[in-house]
């Protein structure tokens, strides 16, 4: 039989590499542009930090509007500034950041060049399936959970939920109590927070219509960057308005849906407000838009203290706490040595995180 000429034929198939195979290649490919394009941005930060590296900081951005944004100089004077792309580009910019300009003589013709690095940041997320978020503010001190006993009621997940963001950003928490003349002292709701009384948590009970309880809120807030965060329809923006805060947010009312007061939210971006007696206070979107970012389920227990003090109890190193046998935490709730709400709302947080 004569020899075949030319290369051997294939048995059959596409020729080359798989479908597959082509996507991962561009995938891969794709991958390392992103990376080295990371790896660019960082070197340019760096190198525009150390440009003003010498010089204090010289504005703190109170508001975002895209391309602009008010900021507060050290002489008191708010302008109205544009923001560099390379701010845009490299930093991103919130309420909250310290900022470099270019220096002209106008407020509001100066340009922001640069930040500062932040020491904390707090983050939005824009639907469940956003697992990173994006920053709203930034270089907070302590964080006010701000909720009602009633109208709408209260919620201990809610608060749960909030002291561990506390945690998570290393702040200190207060949990400030709104329109307690609908609630009075022997209102039953009050046991409720009894759990957060023994972790130490500063409870401060206020009323933005009769003024009760402002000047200790005030004492509490003075000299820091404090963010109010909590459930639309608590009052977060009658108690700005209390406090006397220069453009706090006008009051929302309350809609029924499903048989529970609901509030309807009346602020929709975060804003940096200047307490008249000193301070600063964030009023930030409500709970549903912020997310507990970048934590693991197994670090949550961390961030209770009550439940971090038992674990060692436990048979197994890696317990969460939920169905393992041997579970000190668990054994504590039945033996009514824990409380069994806090412990809810820890297992609630648990399932939410994936």
């Amino acid at each position: 039989m004569p020899r075949q000429k030319g290369p051997p034929k294939r048995s059959g198939g596409r020729s080359g590499r798989s479908g597959r195979g082509r996507a991962s290649s561009r995938e891969g490919k794709a991958e390392a542009r992103r990376r080295e394009q990371g790896e660019r941005d960082a070197r340019a930060r760096t190198k525009l930090r150390a440009a003003y590296a010498d010089r204090p900081t010289e504005g703190l951005v109170l508001c975002m509007y895209g391309s602009h944004a008010d900021i507060q100089f050290e002489d008191g004077q708010v302008g109205f500034c544009l923001l560099h792309p390379k701010v845009h580009k490299l930093f991103g910019l919130c309420v909250g950041d310290r900022v470099w300009t270019d220096g002209n003589a106008s407020v509001n013709d100066r340009v922001v060049m640069a930040r500062a690095d932040r020491e904390t940041e707090l983050r939005r997320t824009r639907s469940e399936e956003d697992h990173s978020g994006h920053v709203i503010a930034a270089n907070l001190q302590r964080l006010a959970i701000t909720a009602a006993l009633h109208e709408p009621p209260l919620r201990t997940g809610a608060l749960d939920r909030y002291l561990l963001l506390a945690s998570t950003l290393g702040i200190e928490p207060i949990l400030v109590l709104t329109k307690i003349d609908l609630a009075p002292m022997d209102d039953p709701g009050w046991d409720v927070l009894a759990p957060y009384r023994e972790l130490g948590v500063l409870v401060v009970p206020t009323s933005a219509e009769s003024g009760e309880g402002l000047d200790e809120l005030r004492a509490a807030l003075k000299g820091r960057v404090t963010a109010f965060a909590g459930h639309s329809g608590v009052g977060k923006s009658a108690l700005c308005q209390a406090l006397g805060l220069a453009g706090a947010p006008k009051t929302g009312t309350l809609s029924m849906s499903g048989g529970r007061a609901r509030g309807k939210h009346t602020t929709s971006i975060a804003q940096l407000l200047e307490l008249p007696t000193g301070g600063w206070v964030v009023d930030t979107p409500g709970i549903r838009a912020i997310g507990l970012v970048d934590l693991q389920r197994e670090d949550v227990a961390v961030h209770f203290p009550e439940l971090a003090e038992l674990a060692p109890g436990c048979e197994y190193g890696d317990c969460l706490h939920l169905n393992e046998d041997g579970c000190a935490v668990r054994d504590a709730v039945d033996e009514g040595e824990l409380s069994a709400a806090r412990y809810d709302g820890y297992r609630k947080l648990i399932e939410s995180i994936e």
